[in-house]
């Protein structure tokens, strides 16, 4: 985990800054004085910035500063004093000239991130603060396997079913894909073969990936059993939408499914943090993205994101992860594929939010733009309503499936 070096010898400074820290992903070293920080700056732990009071006990925080410039100019650029006292001309001369940041006390949340952010610049920054914060799981070896095969030219059936077959999990989902609603097989599907032949390679790819995100639920709580029980509901929501506006029905189940996979990484990475925002966001009727990004600097959509480009999602599908709550803003050079799957995403996500499907209860204040997204995918009321009423009957029925 990235790291801070704060410099004050006011303990409540330290705590705050270190605590704040701590939201943003960072772990913190405090030192009272230049004696103490010239011990940490010899250890093994680099730094991604230093916090400084201006003024210590013996020294000051530009003296600091050109130590710390002698001995790394690149963290001397990652620099921050602090000061609650007036900063008279000079010294204000002297912070100007050499590019020093500084925040004036009493500082909040929003100042530091802001600072950390601004190091790295907006979009580099964002990404780095993720990645610090945020450890994304890798692929499990079953699914490296599958992936494997399924990419060569010539893999027999019989190969791919016995690697699905090494992992018992992944072989009862694949079968109760093959038996959902998702694909309506003519008949009963009872070996992987079948399910193979049914579903076709590409299918197999994508399911695959979902079930394997699977792990990342653990340990599996009220909390993980309500994100979830979310994702499926979006899952079986959008391929509804996606079947009534002629889109790719496969490709918008397997979306939903995943769309949120940012919240699991997150809550996995901090359960404490993220089970009183999922609590947040209960009782406060606000979305999860808007919390996320008070408390963490970024969203869920954003982690998502990553974990898509690091499991080798498509574009598309690594798209509408990130998309789905910035449909508003759409980014017009990510193609009109990645829009129109954004939007159905968008829309489930919504229809979920409002009858309460992996929420303590319904939702209706807590508006997600349902009925502007239903007319930006040109769903006419009526049609709509039907689309809901078969959903809810759907989503019984699988759920039980899939809990």
């Amino acid at each position: 985990m990235a790291r801070l070096l704060i410099i004050d010898d006011d303990p409540d400074i330290t705590e705050i800054l270190d605590l704040y820290g701590d939201f943003l992903g960072y772990e913190a070293d405090r030192a009272a004085g230049w004696q103490e920080a010239e011990k940490k700056l010899a250890g093994k732990h680099p730094y991604s910035a230093v916090f400084c009071d201006l003024t210590l006990q013996g020294t000051s925080g530009l003296q600091i500063f050109e130590r710390i410039n002698e001995l790394d100019s690149g963290l001397a650029g990652r620099f921050v004093l602090l000061t609650g006292a007036f900063v008279d001309e000079g010294v204000e001369r002297v912070i100007k000239a050499r590019k020093i940041r500084l925040v004036k006390k009493p500082f909040n949340f929003e100042d530091i991130k802001a600072v950390l952010q601004s190091m790295d610049g907006r979009a580099e920054g964002t990404r780095n603060l993720i990645l610090q914060s945020a450890k994304l799981p890798a692929v499990p070896l079953v699914a490296t396997r599958i992936l494997d095969l399924i990419s060569r030219e010539n893999t027999a059936i019989e190969e791919l079913q016995e690697a699905i077959m090494a992992d018992s999990s992944l072989t009862t989902r694949m079968l109760q894909m093959a038996n959902s609603a998702f694909f309506r097989a003519r008949q009963s599907v009872d070996t992987i073969s079948e399910a193979v032949s049914v579903l076709g390679f590409n299918t197999i790819r994508s399911i695959t990936l979902a079930v394997s995100t699977r792990d990342i639920y653990k340990p599996f709580g009220f909390l993980e059993e309500k994100l979830w029980e979310h994702n499926l509901g979006v899952s079986l929501a959008a391929a509804a939408i996606a079947s009534e506006i002629r889109s790719g029905r496969e490709e918008a189940a397997i979306a939903g499914l995943l769309h949120d996979t940012g919240k699991l990484v997150m809550n996995c990475n901090q359960p404490e943090r993220y089970l009183f925002l999922a609590q947040s966001v209960q009782e406060e009727k606000v979305p999860f993205h808007t919390i996320e990004t008070e408390v963490f600097g970024f969203g869920h959509a954003e982690v998502g994101s990553l974990l898509g480009e690091k499991w080798g999602f498509s574009d598309l599908l690594c798209g509408a992860i990130m998309h789905h709550h910035g449909w508003k803003n759409f980014d017009k050079g990510a193609g009109d594929d990645v829009r129109e799957l954004s939007l159905i995403v968008a829309l489930s996500d919504a229809l979920c939010t409002r009858l309460g499907i992996g929420y303590k209860s319904p939702m209706p204040e807590l508006d997600l733009g349902e009925k502007e997204l239903q007319r930006l995918l040109g769903i006419e009321d009526g049609r709509y309503g039907e689309i809901v009423s078969r959903f809810k009957e759907t989503f019984l029925h699988e759920k039980m499936h899939f809990m």
